[in-house]
């Protein structure tokens, strides 16, 4: 059984050959003023996305606003903007906004997918991920940490101090968890200014959901002593460090560059999305097929069902506009086919993600990935979300137009102009960020995986500690 000294004692030990292996010490400081550069980075970006989109709104407002007197039909094809904001967290993982529009153009008669991709005003057409702190952790620091650790425990058998610490009073099976000490305070020292940095850039940017930003953290904490067990098993049950280097690397390769984006691939093939020509033929397809109330059979059903409702036997003895009424069935008509094409979108991103799921089994980053994205609210479900407010809000202001247009055109029509203070009446979109249990209940299966993973992890230590003590060296 080890003593407490001599587990500190052998703990320091690791961390003493780090500190005189100048590539080590090296490769750490780059790495963490790579990190440091990745939150810097970050800020600017977030910043300069905040500085646009409030730019943006103001101007966008004056111009609605100024537009003077107008028919309101006019002004809601006229309409405005709905921009996103980018969360504080969006510092510390952009997940998938550099790929997803920020903005969407609020108009009578349509749904509007998201523009304004950050990823399209890049200066070339390669994508080599989004420069970030998550990027860091994901893909950098598990390279360091494996090339740090590979040869803890087999660097010790190859010199043969391996048998001469053993001789000293430690135990076999105490060996393992004493290097495991020693690569997580390397792991720590080298972890901890990056997340000391992303999380103070997060809270400086603005407020953040203060349990959502402690999981972040968490997750990011089991990572890197998931990292740091997989590290010290793989030494303690290979013969050499050069054996354990190549694995390492080998699997690092296959976690971070090979799985991910295969899988996604794999995803799209399973469950491809239409492009945009397409799905916008399908839904123009959709409305052109049945009735609406400006045509043809349908001008007729819907004009009887006005003169029944407001029992009268003639169109000119209505008290309203029975334009405006004819716009918002319109509206109406045309919302049921967008909810049932975005449904369906919807369904095949849902599909992707359950498939993407499955490459969990391979790789690890694939649910650190996920959840990471989730608590950043910078997932798919994040932008969904946006998209969904968006159109709730282009809604009401289409009926708020038409509502006008009903109680006000009288027998002016579509000759009608409203006065600028209805401009004024119409409120601004304000996004309102997705809850934080929701948010869990979606990542609760990625959450499990890093669970298995880090129970696998404790597998291979163990084994590896019975090895050393059935085996001695």
């Amino acid at each position: 059984m080890m003593t407490a000294s001599l587990y500190v004692s052998l703990a320091g030990k690791d961390w003493l050959e780090f500190r005189r292996d100048p590539r080590l010490v090296l490769m750490a400081v780059l790495v963490t003023l790579l990190a440091l550069a990745a939150v810097l980075t970050s800020w600017a970006r977030v910043s300069a996305h905040e500085a646009d989109r409030l730019a943006t709104i103001a101007a966008d407002r004056a111009t609605w606003e100024g537009q003077g007197e107008r028919n309101p039909h006019s002004a809601a094809h006229f309409s405005f903007w709905a921009l996103r904001p980018l969360a504080p967290m969006a510092l510390l993982d952009p997940g998938v906004t550099p790929h997803a529009g920020s903005a969407v153009w609020m108009e009578a008669h349509n749904r509007n997918p998201a523009q304004a991709r950050p990823v399209e005003d890049l200066a070339t057409g390669l994508d080599l991920g989004s420069f970030s702190a998550a990027w860091v952790m994901q893909t950098i620091m598990p390279l360091l940490i494996f090339v740090i650790g590979a040869g803890l425990v087999a660097r010790e058998r190859e010199r043969g101090t391996l048998r001469l610490m053993l001789a000293s009073g430690a135990s076999a099976g105490g060996l393992v968890p004493a290097k495991l000490g020693g690569l997580g305070r390397i792991a720590a020292l080298l972890a901890l200014p990056l997340l000391g940095a992303a999380v103070l850039a997060s809270l400086l940017a603005g407020a953040v959901q203060p349990a959502a930003l402690l999981l972040w953290v968490g997750v990011y904490a089991l990572w890197f002593a998931l990292l740091a067990a997989i590290t010290i098993a793989v030494s303690a049950l290979l013969r050499t460090a050069g054996q354990a280097q190549l694995l390492l690397t080998g699997l690092w390769l296959r976690a971070a560059l090979v799985v991910p984006p295969a899988g996604a691939g794999l995803a799209g093939t399973l469950a491809p999305v239409p492009d945009p020509g397409s799905f916008a033929t399908a839904i123009q397809a959709e409305l052109k097929a049945s009735p609406g109330p400006f045509e043809g059979d349908g001008a007729k059903a819907f004009e009887a069902d006005v003169m029944a409702r407001y029992k009268v036997s003639r169109l000119e003895d209505l008290p309203v506009n029975i334009d405006g009424l004819r716009l918002n069935a319109s509206e109406d008509h045309g919302d049921a086919v967008f909810d049932r094409a975005w449904a369906g979108l919807e369904a095949t991103y849902a599909q992707q993600h359950i498939a993407m799921r499955w490459t969990a089994l391979l790789s690890p980053l694939v649910p650190l990935q996920n959840v990471s994205m989730a608590l950043a609210g910078t997932d798919t479900a994040h932008q969904l979300d946006f998209q969904a407010q968006a159109e709730a809000h282009r809604r009401r202001v289409i009926r708020l137009l038409n509502l006008d247009f009903v109680e006000h055109a009288g027998a002016e029509g579509f000759d009608y102009k409203a006065s600028p203070a209805l401009w004024k009446s119409i409120p601004d979109f304000r996004y309102r960020p997705m809850p934080l249990a929701p948010v869990i209940d979606r990542i609760v299966p990625d959450l499990l995986a890093l669970a298995a993973w880090a129970g696998l992890a404790v597998v291979l230590l163990v084994l590896a500690s019975r090895r050393l003590v059935r085996q001695g060296v």
